[in-house]
């Protein structure tokens, strides 16, 4: 009788720990900003963003650029690459994850026939593991392939000066060549003429990691070759 006595109270004592575990579990969820920010929906907090590329964007869109500030900086790419109808739908200070939340308005919502990627480099700066990026980035070609939009993904490029930083871009675009070649994908290797053993050509670059006007004209002829080619 004692022994079922102190079993049932030792029972009720663990209850108790295990109850009060989870209250402070969760009070310490709501307090994390993280927590919070998973809330929100991604759309308002990039409203002001998406309204920016909207504006800017042709009315009849064939081709979208989405990428980082690389990409946005790029400014009007239809100057650059002779054409009516492309949308520069890149986003300073973007990760890939950040990006997937412009799919559905500056992207799926047009209906291109193609869209050119070029992104992970702030993922990698805010120490995001590579694989994690990687998934995230496949989701995206996943979702462009899903609907009926043809990727053409562009290397992440390396940063001048940076070695540790640049392993990590290496073994991302080795993920995602070998994604691309699996799906039949168009992957472009930008640093094959634009970076050197010390990584992006200063030439080409402004500090380091974005691009001088040099560095764009470079890479809007190498996409001028790959737009020729392509099936319309």
């Amino acid at each position: 009788m004692k022994n079922t006595f102190i079993i049932s109270v030792l029972f009720n004592l663990i209850l108790a720990v295990l109850l009060i575990t989870a209250l402070l579990y969760q009070f310490r969820k709501e307090e994390d900003p993280v927590a919070k920010i998973s809330k929100f929906e991604p759309q308002k907090l990039s409203a002001k963003r998406i309204e920016r590329i909207m504006i800017q964007s042709p009315q009849n869109v064939s081709i979208v650029m989405l990428g980082n500030s690389i990409t946005e900086y790029g400014g009007d790419w239809n100057a650059r690459l002779g054409r009516t109808d492309i949308r520069n739908s890149g986003q300073g200070g973007y990760t890939t994850g950040q990006l997937a939340w412009l799919l559905d308005s500056c992207v799926l919502n047009t209906r291109p026939k193609y869209c050119f990627t070029l992104a992970g480099i702030n993922d990698i700066s805010l120490g995001i593991p590579v694989d994690r990026i990687f998934f995230t980035y496949q989701t995206i070609l996943d979702t462009l392939l899903a609907n009926d939009i043809q990727p053409i993904v562009q290397s992440t490029l390396f940063q001048t000066g940076n070695p540790s930083g640049n392993r990590k871009v290496s073994y991302l675009n080795y993920l995602l060549k070998d994604y691309c070649t699996g799906k039949n994908i168009a992957f472009i290797d930008l640093n094959q003429f634009m970076t050197d053993a010390n990584g992006l050509i200063p030439e080409y670059s402004t500090d380091g990691t974005h691009l001088s006007e040099r560095g764009y004209d470079l890479w809007s002829e190498k996409l001028k070759q790959v737009i020729s080619g392509l099936s319309w």
